[in-house]
């Protein structure tokens, strides 16, 4: 395994200083190109079905929507100039920019939109964010199958404007079609190739960049776009992405000059070293996520003893987790959301037995595990399975040896690829799982959904109808104060049931290098990320 990863990231290197050399055949130059990684081979191009930050990362690039964001995360025009909101909060008209284009020349008009969106919430298409639009009148119904895609509550009024209709005002609204799963698709291109048409020969895009090559377990590179409506603000001619699963292999390539900046967390156990030898390249950031570990409720062990899942949840030791295995800045969890979401409206939210001594704490898991039916002589024995990465693993292990030195479960650790990985967690093919969640909008419905019944997030596939009532209420009142009430009930819900084992609220630990200008990564708490902001000192 050593040697196969060796080999590994000696290909990835290869690959990386033949790209920092400029081409003689006139074909595309890397002196102007922003190397990056991505962290993982990426499962999909296509905007709806993208369901992870390192996706995210590349798409952001490739494709763009009706509203933009800014380094802070808030919402600004993005191929809307303009748009107008009802008094009632339930209409939004957008108006599109002139002359629209995609890749290949040809016009970006509101019936695009009207397709891409439609798209989203067609169960037919399997995205797990078509959530993202089911505050739009018909969304959910369509989403649950009971109204055909056409009946979705967005028209192409005439070519430059697009009115949506919502079901009742969702004062998110704006924040959630930023989201790169919103972004416009070419109808055409998507009817012609189907599946294939992401492929580097079939792809045209609506964003800032191209795809231009894709070698898998390679590299991506994507080109400057000339067709984006913001063309001359780009300022960086292509982007390169390499998927480094080994932490350790990245910061090498970091240290050579091969990469521009890193995507995964450092090498947990040289962070303190890191931050000496690069004080200015090291950031380290809160951003809006939290970790944690799905148990499976499709299987009777965990959905029919809460007992279990209550000992699981205490015998995990989160101060130790943070502060001797992780150490830098992560905060111990012991909720549903994260406390700093909506500037701490919701931090009141956290388990009682969080502010008992460790000791008092490991004795009520003891005694629940034992009335759970579990001891010596009848020990749970499960799987844990999480993705492929130095710091989970890190994780993974620290909670194996708690679980088994504090009640004696046996357990098993699989680490498997990303692209593997979650179709698992969505098909309920595992027992324990790891689990985590970025919010991508400052708002408590980024994690509500995970949940809600049969929702394409909810990993843990965990079902209660009195929480799924209750975020239906609060969704559907536009009184602030009642929302927040309601919300805090239903998820004082999903925490009294256990949905979720919590774990930790992360930091992220990002080496960025000095000739990488207008990239604003310490207050990007969302951690959304777009090349066309940045700039290339190129003499460096």
């Amino acid at each position: 395994m050593k040697m196969n990863r060796l080999l590994y990231a000696l290909s990835l290197t290869s690959l990386l200083m033949l790209g920092a050399c400029s081409k003689k055949d006139g074909s595309v130059s890397m002196d102007n190109t922003l190397r990056v990684d991505v962290g993982t081979e990426l499962p999909t191009f296509d905007p709806v079905l993208a369901e992870d930050g390192n996706t995210y990362r590349v798409i952001n690039d490739l494709f763009a929507g009706l509203v933009d964001f800014d380094q802070s995360n808030r919402p600004i025009p993005g191929m809307a100039k303009n748009w107008e909101i009802s008094s009632d909060g339930k209409i939004y008209t957008f108006h599109l920019r002139d002359n629209l284009k995609f890749s290949d020349g040809s016009p970006i008009t509101a019936d695009d939109f009207v397709f891409s969106w439609r798209r989203l919430v067609d169960p037919k298409t399997g995205s797990s964010y078509a959530f993202l639009l089911k505050d739009v009148l018909n969304g959910q119904k369509i989403i649950d199958g009971k109204e055909k895609p056409e009946r979705l509550g967005v028209i192409a009024l005439d070519p430059k404007t697009v009115v949506v209709h919502l079901e009742h005002p969702t004062n998110a609204f704006l924040s959630y079609i930023t989201t790169p799963n919103v972004f416009v698709v070419p109808r055409k291109v998507v009817e012609k190739y189907g599946q294939d048409w992401t492929k580097p020969e079939n792809m045209v895009t609506s964003g800032a960049y191209i795809l231009k090559e894709h070698v898998v377990n390679g590299y991506i590179l994507a080109t400057k776009n000339p067709n984006y409506y913001e063309e001359s603000t780009v300022k960086i001619a292509n982007v390169k992405y390499f998927p480094f699963t080994d932490t350790n292999a990245s910061l090498s390539n970091f240290k050579t000059g091969a990469l521009d900046t890193t995507w995964q967390n450092v090498p947990i156990d040289q962070y303190q070293q890191l931050k000496k030898q690069f004080p200015e390249e090291l950031h380290t950031f809160k951003w809006e996520r939290m970790d944690y570990l799905n148990l499976n409720f499709q299987l009777p062990k965990f959905a029919n003893n809460l007992k279990l899942r209550q000992a699981l949840a205490m015998a995990i030791n989160r101060e130790d987790l943070t502060e001797k295995i992780l150490g830098a800045g992560q905060s111990p969890l012991y909720s549903m959301v994260t406390p700093t979401i909506e500037n701490g409206k919701y931090s009141s939210l956290n388990y009682s037995w969080s502010k008992l001594p460790r000791d008092k704490q490991i004795q009520m898991a003891k005694e629940l595990y034992k009335e759970a039916g579990y001891g010596p002589n009848n020990p749970l024995t499960i799987t844990i399975k999480y993705q492929t990465n130095d710091l989970y693993k890190k994780v993974m292990i620290s909670v194996m040896s708690m679980w088994q030195e504090t009640l004696g479960v046996k357990v098993k650790l699989v680490n498997e690829e990303m692209k593997v990985l979650f179709p698992e967690l969505k098909n309920g093919n595992y027992e324990v799982a790891q689990g985590r969640w970025g919010a991508d909008y400052n708002s408590v419905t980024t994690y509500t959904p995970l949940f809600i019944c049969n929702n394409g997030n909810n990993r843990s596939h965990y079902c209660n109808k009195e929480y799924d009532t209750i975020i239906a209420q609060a969704e559907a009142t536009s009184n602030p104060d009642q929302q927040e009430k309601l919300y805090k009930q239903a998820l004082q819900i999903a925490m009294n049931d256990y949905a979720i084992i919590p774990l930790y609220e992360p930091t992220h630990q990002r080496l960025v290098t000095k000739r990488v200008k207008g990239y604003d990564i310490d207050s990007n708490y969302l951690d959304n990320v777009q090349t066309k902001w940045m700039t290339l000192d190129i003499q460096r």
